[in-house]
């Protein structure tokens, strides 16, 4: 009885095994598939590419091409912005992945300086919760300007509008209207505004004499 009752625990034992075994081996079968199958969009060539050429959005798109066989120094499709302009130093063969090594200096940087557009400039206010809703504000978003003082020594206050849909550039140090939320230590202490120089002198001025508001405006209400 022992013998027969140890002889089923063994055999128990050994099928779990083998079917353990068994299942491990079709999990890496479908492991191998998933990263086959698995895609990254890069950008590739619409056309064959010679020296010299210049990348564009006209000889470039996005592709999903198979993450097993990606190159490594494949350029994704959400940097277009890093390339667009940019010439190649080798031909590139259409269909294929353009590649950093391409480009005679890799990925460009990127100033922000470079979001302020001709004529305007950047001018920075600190940042508070109420005057200037840094809790609510993303780059890209455009606010009205209210200055409020008091006049000649009365005791109500005078508001007059500064300027109008006045477009802002960073929130902190946030310039992409993508950013991380805003909690603890990581609360922007500025909120940087593009003005025309004679704003930037009236304001500069009134930050001197009384206080500024920010009034938000809806996205896309540039009135």
């Amino acid at each position: 009885m022992k013998r027969r009752t140890t002889i089923i625990i063994i055999s128990g034992m050994i099928g779990i095994l083998v079917g353990t075994g068994y299942m491990m081996k079709i999990q890496a079968i479908r492991n191998r598939i998933t990263g086959i199958q698995e895609t990254v969009q890069v950008l590739t060539t619409r056309n064959p590419l010679s020296i010299g050429d210049t990348l564009s959005g006209e000889n470039l798109s996005a592709t999903g091409f198979p993450k097993a066989h990606l190159p490594k120094r494949a350029i994704l499709a959400a940097d277009m912005e890093l390339i667009n302009g940019r010439t190649l130093i080798h031909p590139v063969p259409q269909g294929d992945p353009i590649l950093w090594t391409d480009l005679p200096e890799g990925p460009r940087i990127h100033y922000p300086t470079e979001r302020i557009p001709s004529g305007l400039r950047a001018m920075a206010l600190p940042a508070g919760e109420v005057q200037t809703l840094a809790h609510l504000l993303s780059p890209g978003d455009r606010v009205d300007m209210l200055w409020t003082r008091f006049v000649d020594g009365s005791a109500q206050p005078t508001s007059v509008i500064l300027g109008e849909s006045v477009p802002i550039l960073a929130v902190g140090n946030w310039i992409r209207p993508e950013r991380p939320d805003r909690l603890g230590d990581d609360f922007p202490s500025s909120i940087t505004l593009m003005v025309d120089r004679k704003l930037a002198l009236k304001v500069a001025s009134a930050m001197q004499n009384g206080q500024i508001t920010l009034i938000a405006r809806t996205r896309g209400d540039y009135r």
